[in-house]
């Protein structure tokens, strides 16, 4: 075997190592978010409202956003444009 295909062999399992290494590390991360992930805190069934509450309160850090609401537009549907020829 010469010296080159020596050398293309081991790049070829240096590959194969990274690939199979960025594998397990994505699987790892995505094993160790999903567990984590606080958007998918369960409440229990006998669970009372109270608990919910205060799920609730301590998911928006204390903000007060208001209530949502969405208004009809106050102006009129088409835009305003103007065109003139010179």
């Amino acid at each position: 075997m010469s010296r080159i295909e020596e050398a293309r062999r081991r790049a070829a399992g240096a590959k194969r190592l990274a690939v199979g290494a960025a594998g397990a590390g994505f699987l790892v991360a995505l094993l160790l978010t999903r567990a984590d992930h606080p958007g998918r805190a369960s409440v229990s069934p006998g669970s009372s409202k109270t608990q919910a509450t205060q799920t609730q309160s301590e998911s928006d850090n204390g903000l007060d956003l208001g209530s949502a609401s969405v208004a009809p537009s106050t102006g009129s549907s088409q835009p305003q444009t103007q065109t003139s020829v010179s």
